[in-house]
């Protein structure tokens, strides 16, 4: 459960962050942490621990937009499932497989928040340098947040330390 929350929070402050930077940055050109999170998650948290993370991280950024609620919480699914799964196939471990992986997810999940929540029209011919630059910035920092992430998760599940004692050995069994 301190993984759950600790990815949460990390999402939260990322989330944030953005949201702060976003007026004095050009469109685009800010990073999307849950998507991030969502990928970092499908590295480093497998099972249903990674699948309530991932909807956490989705429905923080469902109250802090204006999309139809669930919408994001859906799609952070769906990342965390195509990372589980790009794991796999592709060894998203590496940077080499994991930004053009994540470049793909971002304009995937572009694509399905214009088709199904009304968002940025496609035929805008303003969208898709927007898209592409934040594709890119997106690609360029998954390394970084996969790091932070498995470092900050992979801490908190740390298995305790063995007590040191005095441990008898019983050797072979007689027989």
């Amino acid at each position: 459960m301190r993984a759950i929350a600790t990815a949460w929070l990390l999402t939260a402050m990322g989330l944030w962050v953005v949201g702060a930077v976003a007026p004095w940055v050009p469109r685009g050109a800010v990073p999307d942490p849950a998507l991030l999170a969502a990928v970092a998650l499908g590295l480093h948290m497998p099972g249903l621990r990674g699948i309530v993370a991932a909807w956490g991280v989705g429905w923080q950024q469902d109250f802090l937009s204006g999309a139809p609620l669930g919408l994001f919480a859906l799609l952070q699914l769906l990342a965390w499932t195509a990372t589980r799964l790009g794991e796999r196939q592709l060894a998203l471990a590496r940077a080499v497989a994991l930004v053009p992986f994540t470049a793909a997810l971002t304009v995937a999940q572009a694509l399905l928040v214009m088709g199904v929540a009304g968002g940025p029209r496609f035929d805008d011919p303003r969208t898709l340098p927007v898209l592409v630059i934040h594709a890119f910035v997106n690609a360029l920092v998954v390394p970084f947040v996969s790091r932070v992430f498995g470092a900050a998760v992979g801490r908190v599940d740390a298995p305790e330390q063995s007590r040191s004692g005095l441990r008898f050995d019983a050797g072979a069994p007689l027989r």
